[in-house]
This record gives C-alpha cells, sequence and structure tokens, in this order.
C-alpha cells in the first residue's frame, strides 16, 4: 500500500479554505487505498495528539502561534517549521509527502526529507512568498529579507519532484521562478465544493433568520477578508448606489485581518446598505451563499499569480454569477470569460462595477443563467483530490 504525508498548519476541525480542501484531496487517496498522514498543528479546535479521521491518521504538535500581531504571527511561523520537521522525521518513511504554504515557507522540509527520508516531494503552492508578503507590505518590495526568502524558496522549489499550483497565473510565475514546466502541474482547489446545493432565492432560511427582505437584491462577500484582497473599489460601489437611491444591499460575510479597516470605511461613508456578518460553518453555507443574488472577489493588483481566491468555486457551486475585482490576466477572471458567469473589472473601477450590480438587478434571467453557466462548469471538472491522486501515482509508479 503506497503512503502519503501531507504538512499543513490546520486540518479540520480547524477551519479555513486550505483545511477543508486538504480534508477532500486526504480522503481521496484514502479511498484509492493509500495509506495517508497529515501533519497538522494543535489548538483552536483541536488538540496535540493522534486520532483517525474517516481513515486519515492526523498528527497534532503544540505551538506557541498567535494572531495578536503581525510580529507575534511571524515569529510563530518561524517557529512552527523546524517544530513540523522534527514531528516529520520522526514518523515512519512515507513513499510521497506533500507540503502546503501554511505557514509560508514550509516547503524548506522538502530537501531535507528526500535526503533524510528518500520520499518524493510534491509542494502544493496556495500563495507564492515572498511575493504576496511584498504586494501586502509586510516587508520592502526587492529587499534584502525578500531577496534572501527568494533565494530559498526557489532553490527549495527546484528540489520537489513536481510544484502543484492552483491557477495559470500561477503556473506562470513559478516558470518565470526558474521552475521547470515538467514539475509544474495545474490543479486548482476543486471539489470541496461538494456538500454546496443550489438553493432558490426565495425562501432563503439565512436571508429570513436575519431579516432580509425577500425582494431586497443582494450582493455578497462571503469568506475570508485578507491582505491580499481590496475593499476600496468595492465600497465605492456600494457608496454610488446609495447616492443613485438603488434598492441594494451589500453583505459581507466572513473575517480576517482587513476586516477592521472595512468596517471602518463604512463607517466613514455613511453606508446604510452594508451589513456584516461572522464567518458561517460548513452545515450553513449552501443557505448563506444562497442568500446573495450576486457574490463578489476581489484581489489586490499586484497578487495576480500570486494567489487564486478559493472562495470563488463556492459561489459557482451555489449557483451564483460572480463580480470579480482584480487583475484582469488572473485565473478567476479567466474563468469568468470562458464560461460566462459574470464580469470581471480592474481595480478602482467602482463605477463599473456599480453599473454592474444595477444592470444584473434588473435581468433576474440573466442572474440565473449565469449562476447555472458557473455550476454546469464547476460540476464537469475534476477535482483537486482525483488530479494530486493521478500525479503522486504517476511518481510512485515511475521510480
Amino acid at each position: 500500500m503506497p503512503s502519503i504525508l501531507f504538512i499543513n498548519r490546520v486540518y479540520p476541525p480547524d477551519s479555513g479554505a486550505t483545511a477543508r480542501v486538504l480534508q477532500h484531496v486526504a480522503e481521496t487517496f484514502v479511498r484509492a487505498e493509500w495509506e495517508v498522514t497529515i501533519l497538522a498543528t494543535a489548538g483552536g479546535k483541536a488538540d496535540a495528539g493522534t486520532v483517525i479521521r474517516n481513515g486519515v491518521t492526523v498528527v497534532r504538535v503544540g505551538t506557541l502561534f498567535s494572531k495578536s500581531s503581525l510580529l507575534a504571527r511571524a515569529l510563530g511561523y518561524a517557529l512552527m517549521i523546524p517544530s513540523l520537521l522534527v514531528h516529520a522525521l520522526m514518523l515512519p518513511r512515507a513513499d510521497v509527502v506533500v507540503t502546503k504554504t501554511d505557514p509560508p515557507m514550509l516547503l524548506v522540509l522538502g530537501p531535507f526529507l528526500r535526503v533524510l527520508k528518500g520520499s518524493i516531494l510534491i509542494h502544493w503552492a496556495q500563495d507564492l512568498y515572498p511575493e504576496v508578503a511584498e504586494e501586502a507590505g509586510v516587508f520592502g518590495r526587492g529587499g534584502i529579507v525578500a531577496g534572501l526568502i527568494r533565494g530559498v524558496s526557489t532553490a527549495s522549489l527546484k528540489v520537489h519532484h513536481r510544484v502543484v499550483s492552483v491557477g495559470r497565473c500561477m503556473s506562470g510565475m513559478l516558470v518565470r521562478r526558474g521552475i521547470s514546466p515538467a514539475r509544474v502541474v495545474l490543479i486548482p482547489n476543486l471539489g470541496m465544493e461538494d456538500d454546496i446545493r443550489m438553493l432558490p432565492r426565495s425562501g432563503n432560511p439565512f436571508r429570513a433568520s436575519h431579516g432580509i427582505p425577500e425582494e431586497a437584491f443582494v450582493i455578497e462577500y462571503s469568506g475570508n477578508l485578507g491582505r491580499a484582497h481590496e475593499f476600496e473599489t468595492v465600497l465605492e460601489a456600494a457608496r454610488l448606489l446609495q447616492e443613485r437611491g438603488e434598492e441594494v444591499l451589500l453583505l459581507v460575510v466572513g473575517e480576517g485581518p482587513s476586516l477592521p479597516g472595512v468596517e471602518r470605511g463604512v463607517a466613514a461613508m455613511g453606508l446604510r446598505n452594508v451589513r456584516f456578518f461572522p464567518s458561517q460553518p460548513g452545515c450553513v453555507l449552501s443557505e448563506s451563499l444562497g442568500a446573495g443574488d450576486l457574490h463578489l472577489v476581489t484581489m489586490r493588483g499586484g497578487m495576480s499569480g500570486l494567489v487564486v481566491p478559493s472562495k470563488f468555486y463556492g459561489i459557482l457551486a451555489a449557483g451564483r454569477p460572480c463580480l470579480f475585482v482584480g487583475p484582469v490576466d488572473s485565473e478567476v477572471a479567466r474563468v469568468i470569460s470562458e464560461v460566462g458567469c459574470g464580469m470581471a473589472f480592474p481595480n478602482g473601477d467602482a463605477e463599473g462595477v456599480a453599473k454592474a450590480i444595477s444592470a444584473y438587478r434588473e435581468n433576474p434571467d440573466r442572474v440565473a443563467a449565469e449562476g447555472r453557466n458557473g455550476r454546469g462548469w464547476l460540476m464537469g471538472q475534476r477535482t483537486a483530490g482525483e488530479r494530486l491522486l493521478e500525479a503522486a501515482s504517476g511518481l510512485v509508479e515511475g521510480r
């Protein structure tokens, strides 16, 4: 029986997109009769120790990780990597080791595990560092720190047998980093949407329980409000719609480091057409996503190829069109154009976003048709688990 070890900071019952997609992939390997182990961290909803969940052996190690400040987070990440390495070396040898990007720079474990364990290495890149940190302003662009991290990151990537990208824009960025195109495998974060149902807008339980009128046209942002996301364009569009007396409501459903800034922006602009809700549990995701007539996904201007918002696929699963604000060459913008499931706008085009919202509001048939387009395309795609299983199996068989 072939064996595989996945290393990532979080795994369910911890929340987060990387946790959910990792669970989907791990359980796909279990069904294919692989021996699957997850090495993750304790804290949050899970304690240190070893448990078996749905055939997956989950090993959790204690850490000092804290989100209390940017410095505390960075220090926690730095201490986490050697701790995970020590525990990975203590585990039985796995035929394949897969590292993700939570924490950043987890890929540096790969060379050690290849030399000391002889494992096949796959790095599953959800983000690219240090570029993401540079774009988010965590440290200076092109400085000594960034250069050092980029050099170490690129050297580590070249040791891996395969590097998984989650979008075509990211594949191009990896090749420009010097990674051989033959080693880059495109695997979008598809598959964790299987339990999201397409619900009609009428009689939606989320709307009813939160007093959102049946007739209200709702634009929804659902998911993490991270440093890679841009909200100025969205808030300005909301201001324009309010100024013009448009009967629309923007729901912001989620949490993250950018949430306080968004709340301050709403207050400063006097927006009465914005409401905030906390992150919703997975068991009500169909209802919460179905509460929106139209959904938003945003990215900062320089993030193309560095991140691909996985919330986009949940929107398509819910059967809702998507308005994307961000780089027009990114994966999300490309899928929207190819599938016909929404519209894409460059950062700063608040007028375009506002006009698009008005046009969708006046044309419910278009809303329904584009929602069906997106869900139909999504249901026809192979999942991340199937694609990664194929890649890993090929490497094991070819050894």
